[in-house]
Order: C-alpha cells, then structure tokens, then sequence
C-alpha cells in the first residue's frame, strides 16, 4: 500500500531533508513540496493525498490554520521547532507532532502510526478505545494515551507528565494521588512521593533507583516492596 504525502515547509532546506529521508521507505510516495502554505491549499482542492507534513510557524500561514481550513484532511504531521504548540496539535487530532531536527528513528515511529491509522480505515471497522486520561493543560481538554506516558512528577499542586517521543512534559493541575485515581490502571505505580512510572516503559531498575527513558527516578523506601 503507497502512502501518498505533500510536505509543507517555508524552509527549502528542510524539505529537502525531509523529501531525502522519506526515500528511505519504500511505501511513501511524495507527490509535492511547498514553501507556501496557500499554493498546498490549492493542490489540495484538485488532488487526494494520504498524509500532510507541515511545519507550524511559517509567515505565510501556521500550519495548525491550515489544518483548519481542510474540510476533510487527510493523516496529518506536524513538524516543528517549537514546542509550544503541542497542546494545539493535539487538540487537532494530528497523528504525531515532530520535533526538528526530525531523527530518522522518530520518523520511522511516526509513519508506523500512519500505516495502523490507514489499514484501519480501508478496513472500514472503528478502531478500538484505547485507554487514556483527559487532562486540563493551559485550560484546554487534552487526552493522553496510557501507553504513551513514561511517568509522572509531583510538585505539590501540580504534576509534570513526562510522554514518548516528545521533549518536554505536559503540565497540569493535580497532585500523584489524585492523578493515580484519574488513570485508574495497574500499569501504573508509585514509586515515591514525586513519582508515579508506567511499567510497561521500565528500562532498568535496582534498589534504589528505576531507570525510564534513560532517566534514574529514585524509589522511595516505603514503596519498594511493591515495586
């Protein structure tokens, strides 16, 4: 199955490392580049494509707008220097959001999502729910998937929620004991007073420490024997 895709850039160069690391996958067909955001609307009216990478801050249009403006948009990507605008991606149901420089293993995770997404739809079947937690993040609804939150960090009156693939952490207005009866799931376990993990991503662990996405998180003493 060819995965049919524009990318969207103000940047020539990075559409040329983007075009240049999609080569790499056989399935991906790269139909068109644009550096104008307004020209990619235009293509779209006359032509159906699979999947959309855009970058956001461009002067022409934000690439969240442009999403916007599509009736029916296809799988979209959102490619990126800045990290500001993840709560918006998600709220537009992008599939990933990208941040540059795009590695080529984090590119490869991204269209697997593609392909799941894409078979599922030419199955014509709903996909199943997965578990996941709505949380409130700069006053906006946003959910998180279970399987995507490596762990959680308590400071007093709110929580960083640290996730897969991307940078830096979600914040929200909670504490870990509330935000344990939130998830309300077995894979998740406290392992200290500023620390909640996702099982399911333990790296390492010894006594004293429980290693997650190359971090070290200490075990607290009354919570060792459940770990």
């Amino acid at each position: 199955m060819s995965i049919k895709c524009i990318l969207i850039d103000d940047e020539p160069f990075a559409l040329e490392i983007l075009a240049d690391d999609l080569q790499s996958f056989d399935d991906i067909e790269v139909l068109e580049t644009f550096t104008n955001p307004h020209e990619a609307l235009d293509y779209l009216t006359v032509n159906t494509v699979d999947l959309i990478f855009s970058d956001i801050q461009m002067p022409e249009m934000l690439g969240t707008d442009l999403l916007r403006k599509l009736e029916k948009p296809p799988l979209f990507i959102f490619t990126t220097a800045y990290h500001q605008y993840a709560v918006e991606g998600f709220e537009l149901n992008a599939i990933d959001y990208l941040m540059k420089p795009i590695r080529r293993e984090r590119l490869a995770l991204s269209l697997e999502k593609v392909r799941s997404q894409m078979k599922l739809m030419a199955g014509g079947g709903e996909e199943k729910e997965k578990p996941s937690v709505t949380i409130s993040v700069e006053y906006k609804k946003v959910k998180l998937l279970h399987e995507e939150i490596l762990y959680i960090e308590g400071l007093k009156d709110y929580v960083k929620i640290y996730l897969l693939n991307r940078v830096h952490p979600v914040l929200t207005r909670s504490n870990l004991k509330g935000m344990i009866i939130k998830i309300n799931s077995s894979k998740f376990l406290r392992i200290h007073n500023s620390f909640v993990i996702n099982k399911d991503h333990i790296q390492a662990q010894n006594k004293s420490t429980v290693r997650i996405n190359n971090q070290d998180l200490p075990i607290g003493n009354s919570y060792a024997s459940a770990l």
